[in-house]
């Protein structure tokens, strides 16, 4: 997440929009000039679940096996093997498995820049600008049964097996798709009863997301977190467990051995210091932490990663 060195101002709606730019996930997810990327995932395999965050990016979910839950702006939906999610650029939105079952799960990832037009292009200003920006009302989970399921479905694997083989053009074919995606998204808008309001509550999350990435190597106490929120400490812990499912603990720890397994990946910093950097004063509970996220230690992690 990018950072900001006046994170520290009162929060208020004016605020929150100024620095919008600044919550967003840290991860790159594309890593040349065509802004287009996947990932298979299992949970718990490769993780216990990831926590609530955003990003600018458009995001697809699509659960291939098992069953868990994905909570979008403060939304739970239960999914199960087949079932599609739509995240759009800015939503707040986490992943869990249910207990005792492994799922497996595909990300499609792109940025809007993937999709690029002249100014006065009509297909971008009435339908794409409002798509990307959240105008228009899209549908948040699509399961087996619609139509519209089963042509998004086609779509996704038709993108899977393209971006495998890469043939010459292959990224055409993907903004073809792409659109085409949207297209159906967008004349396939939820019914009124689904569409779920949302209030200051996620500008609230997200500068607290702020907050966490720019002081995340320093101690960060319930009294000072919430004192930022203005709010008491015994109802800053309420809110933050209402609507992240996690305790501010538990989620701040988490976001700290996030960013450590990223070091451990990019740096030679010994284990210790990675440690110190991420805002952990004691190295056993950092491995403790690390290791009940990643099922292996920091020092397993390490080596996996370096052979891979």
């Amino acid at each position: 997440m990018e950072t900001n060195s006046d994170s520290r101002v009162g929060l208020n709606d004016q605020a929150d929009n100024i620095n919008r730019k600044e919550l967003h996930e840290n991860k790159v997810h594309f890593q040349n000039n065509f802004p287009y990327n996947t990932y298979i995932c299992s949970i718990p395999m490769d993780f216990t679940n990831v926590p609530l965050h955003w990003h600018r990016e458009f995001e697809i979910i699509i659960i291939k096996k098992g069953s868990g839950i994905v909570t979008v702006n403060f939304q739970k939906y239960q999914v199960s093997s087949g079932d599609i999610i739509i995240a759009l650029p800015g939503s707040l939105h986490s992943i869990e498995g249910n207990d005792n079952v492994t799922m497996h799960y595909e990300n499609i990832l792109f940025s809007k820049d993937l999709l690029t037009f002249p100014e006065s292009d009509l297909t971008w200003d009435e339908f794409l600008l409002p798509f990307f920006s959240g105008k228009l009302s899209i549908r948040t989970k699509i399961s087996h049964g619609k139509k519209v399921h089963g042509q998004l479905s086609e779509i996704i694997d038709y993108l899977d097996d393209i971006c495998d083989k890469r043939p010459y053009g292959y990224q055409l074919a993907v903004k073809g798709a792409i659109m085409q995606i949207i297209y159906l998204l967008i004349t396939n808008p939820p019914s009124q009863e689904d569409v779920t309001a949302v209030d200051k509550s996620k500008e609230k999350i997200k500068s607290i997301i702020r907050y966490i990435s720019t002081h995340y190597t320093e101690e960060i106490t319930i009294d000072e977190i919430a004192g930022y929120c203005h709010y008491s400490p015994s109802h800053f812990m309420k809110f933050f467990k209402a609507h992240t499912g996690m305790s501010f603990i538990n989620y701040l720890n988490d976001y700290r051995v996030t960013e450590a397994r990223t070091m451990l990946a990019n740096t030679t910093d010994s284990i210790l210091d990675i440690s110190l950097q991420c805002g952990f004063t004691n190295l056993s509970n950092f491995n403790r932490i690390f290791k009940r996220k990643y099922g292996i230690s920091p020092r397993q992690m390490r080596k996996q990663l370096t052979e891979h």
